[in-house]
């Protein structure tokens, strides 16, 4: 059982929660299937690569090791890879070592991070030369699509799939929670960003910039914009999980860590 203070509890809640309402949706598109069985949630897409299949949560109370194995034994049917998140709350204790008994590896830990959009500084002006636009139609999502194929080596033969797995997240619709940003440099998208608002939360996700647009403060930019809409939206704490090369940028926004994530695979990934 996991004891917490209030103020931490919610925190804690706040990465896991923004996290699972977004990466649910995967197990809700065209072709995918989202399984939540005895407190534990994974979910199924069409695509055969990384991140595309994987465990979410994981609260069981009891008999884990033979769950698990019921977990394993559906992706190996399967025959794809996929991963397995140990968050803060995750049941049993030991669930890590159960995982590596059963072959997958440590591949990534992330500090859930966390800002009380009280103390949010204005975004300011973009970056010069940068040009920011709204992802609100199918040639703006196809954009970011492009950088998300390529971080993750989507093939060239699943990118129309993925592409409709993108449409069914929403982004910038009417009644949508989902909103995405990209940064132009002379009209080419070189950076995004991805803002999922749940529950008075406002979750930073997805945040990427080419390796050729780095050093120019527009991942800072994107990300203080982003946040500024959610607290316009409504929402008072901010969320986000940090790669160790992003976490002096998001410390000096003043965002905290409350809790380690840590991602267990069965191929080489990164998220």
């Amino acid at each position: 059982m996991h004891l917490l203070s209030p103020a931490t509890d919610r925190n804690v809640r706040a990465v896991e929660e923004n996290f699972w309402s977004l990466w649910t949706k995967f197990g809700e598109g065209p072709g995918c299937y989202l399984h939540q069985v005895n407190g534990v949630t994974w979910f199924d897409t069409p695509l055969a690569g990384m991140p595309y299949n994987g465990v979410l949560q994981t609260q069981l109370a009891d008999q884990a090791g033979e769950f698990i194995d019921r977990v394993f034994q559906h992706y190996q049917a399967r025959n794809v890879p996929f991963w397995w998140l140990v968050h803060p709350t995750s049941e049993p204790s030991d669930l890590a070592t159960l995982l590596e008994s059963r072959g997958l590896s440590l591949v990534e830990t992330l500090p859930g991070m966390t800002l009380d959009l009280a103390s949010l500084p204005d975004n300011g002006n973009a970056p010069l030369g940068v040009e920011i636009t709204e992802v609100l139609t199918d040639d703006d999502l196809r954009e970011a699509q492009e950088m998300i194929v390529q971080r993750w080596d989507v093939p060239a033969s699943d990118i129309e799939t993925h592409f409709e797995l993108s449409q069914s997240f929403k982004v910038g619709q009417s009644g949508s929670n989902i909103r995405s940003w990209l940064a132009k440099l002379d009209g080419v998208a070189v950076s995004k960003v991805l803002l999922n608002i749940d529950n008075h939360v406002a979750g930073i996700h997805g945040v990427m910039t080419k390796p050729e647009a780095r050093g120019k403060g527009i991942a800072r930019y994107l990300t203080l914009m982003a946040l500024n809409e959610g607290k316009s939206a409504g929402c008072d704490l901010a969320m986000l999980h940090s790669s160790s090369m992003a976490r002096s940028l998001y410390e000096a926004l003043g965002f905290k860590p409350v809790g380690e994530f840590k991602v267990y695979a069965s191929a080489s990934m990164h998220v």
